[in-house]
């Protein structure tokens, strides 16, 4: 696709102020092609003078958003036609030199952004052609900018993460969906062993839920020192002797447990299929820890 260089714009804008001169009787006193350099700063909005049958053809060096160009007072205009490189107005109604007409329009890239330029009027005279351009980008300023970008990220980055901690929505119908409860239903208890807990954190609350081939264990976990604590994973070991397994899940209420705070935490262990009378009878220690396992949770007599 062919990108027209400033050498390109200056001869753009050239043709089109010949082009302009020879479609129609200049006034006396008509401005000719001049050049609007934008800084970019608050409040910045540049004079354009427009007359009534007059092409006022507005060149510019860098694309531009077609879909952005608005202007004050449409109805008052012949032509408004937009194109990537430029705008071309031609009013239909005179503008008193009091009126001042806003024309908006945003670039696709760079800065200044957004651009706004006043239309107004004045007898005799008239811009034809009105070159615009932007200063370029110094050093400092793109290092600005590119800062401001990396700050957007990192919060964007930090929202997504915590979205992603949360737990999932759940209710009644999810799990009937997800077919976690079959025929022989599910049983409840209210623990009062897990209270044994070993190490730096306490337990004031725990229940086990029980199914087929699931169980789960919720503890109310207080968190006494000085840092705040993060369950990353868990593994539970039968009693008995055997290997130590890996929980399938740890959900917590939040993130982090604070120092002092007190946070729901659920231990998902899969079983292998069991009738109902065997629910709640295997006798295992849990160790929950966070992502380094520098900080564990121990109980030792857990039924799964």
């Amino acid at each position: 696709m062919f990108l027209p260089s400033p050498l390109h714009a200056v001869a753009l804008a050239s043709l089109l102020g010949c082009i302009a001169a020879t479609a129609q009787a200049a006034p006396d006193g008509r401005s000719g092609p001049r050049s609007i350099v934008l800084t970019g700063k608050a409040g910045e909005s540049p004079l354009i003078y427009l007359a009534p049958g007059s092409f006022t053809f507005i060149v510019l060096d860098a694309p531009i958003v077609r879909e952005s160009v608005q202007v004050e007072g449409r109805a008052r205009f012949a032509r408004v036609d937009p194109s990537d490189l430029g705008i071309t107005l031609v009013l239909a109604a005179p503008i008193a030199p009091t009126e001042r007409l806003a024309l908006r329009f945003t670039y696709r890239e760079g800065s200044p952004e957004s651009v706004v330029f006043l239309l107004t009027g004045q007898p005799g005279e008239v811009d034809t052609v009105v070159s615009v351009s932007r200063p370029q980008q110094t050093v400092e300023a793109c290092r600005v900018e590119l800062a401001v970008t990396r700050e957007r990220c990192e919060a964007q980055s930090g929202e997504l993460e915590e979205l992603k901690a949360r737990p999932p929505a759940v209710s009644p119908a999810a799990v009937a969906l997800a077919g976690l409860v079959d025929a022989d239903g599910m049983m409840v208890l209210v623990w009062q062993e897990c209270r044994r807990a070993k190490g730096e954190f306490r337990i004031d609350q725990c229940r086990v839920l029980a199914a087929s081939t699931w169980t789960v264990v919720v503890f109310e976990v207080s968190n006494p020192g000085a840092e705040p604590w993060t369950p990353a994973w868990a593994e539970v070991t039968p009693a008995a002797g055997g290997v130590a397994r890996r929980a399938r899940a740890v959900l917590s209420g939040q993130v982090a447990i604070p120092p002092g705070g007190t946070v729901s935490v659920a231990i998902e262990v899969e079983m292998p299929g069991r009738e109902p009378e065997a629910w709640l009878q295997a006798l295992h220690s849990l160790r929950v820890c966070n992502a380094d396992g520098s900080r564990c949770l121990s109980v030792p007599q857990v039924t799964l």
